[in-house]
């Protein structure tokens, strides 16, 4: 026998049709194209069901761009250690941060230029939820942690997390601003591999 769906658990579907529909919608046709009306249609829902769980169609972005990327680095990175079980920590460490740059081309150019306006606009009223949202960050401490007897000078680990998260979003920002002229996956990882080199000079 079938057992009956909980309130919770369907909310949970719920939502996640709504975000699924939504995110599909943007990716085919462009942000300002879509309406929360055309997201609900398309679902099969209510339009009152939009707003119990999201309050405006930026919030699609936001989450989209966080759960999506979250999503992506832990199965690609997973990948890359069942590829690479020697590698060090310093190497894996660089893959890792490759990956955030693999994502940004994955999600597109439009997606990634939204998710970084709105998420900057929701800093000002605060607080900020950019942390919080990046769990896979948590794996890129890890590896600081295994590597930290090779960090150069007297950088810290704190130090070193805070400097190659701000390279990558650098990176990211650099391609937004070029209107996806800059080559992310070639300039980019270039430059990533140039920085490990630099920060972890004792290998």
């Amino acid at each position: 026998m079938e057992q009956k769906m909980t309130r919770k658990e369907q909310a949970r579907r719920t939502k996640q049709k709504i975000f699924d529909t939504a995110v599909a919608l943007i990716k085919a046709q462009g942000y300002e194209q879509v309406t929360v009306s055309q997201i609900c249609q398309e679902a099969g829902l209510a339009k009152g069901s939009f707003y119990v769980h999201y309050r405006t169609k930026e919030d699609i972005i936001r989450e989209s761009y966080y759960s999506d990327m979250d999503a992506f680095i832990r199965t690609a990175y997973d990948a890359y250690v069942r590829e690479h079980p020697q590698a060090p920590a310093v190497q894996r460490i660089e893959a890792f941060l490759c990956l955030e740059l693999d994502f940004a081309v994955y999600a597109g150019y439009e997606l990634t230029c939204l998710a970084y306006s709105m998420n900057f606009s929701a800093c000002v009223p605060g607080p900020s939820e950019h942390f919080q949202r990046r769990p896979f960050s948590g794996q890129l401490r890890e590896l600081l942690a295994e590597a930290a007897p090779l960090l150069a000078g007297d950088f810290g680990q704190e130090d070193a997390f805070s400097y190659l998260e701000s390279v990558v979003r650098g990176l990211m920002a650099t391609w937004c601003f070029s209107n996806g002229a800059y080559d992310l996956l070639g300039s980019g990882k270039s430059g990533i591999t140039h920085t490990v080199k630099h920060l972890f000079s004792r290998t």
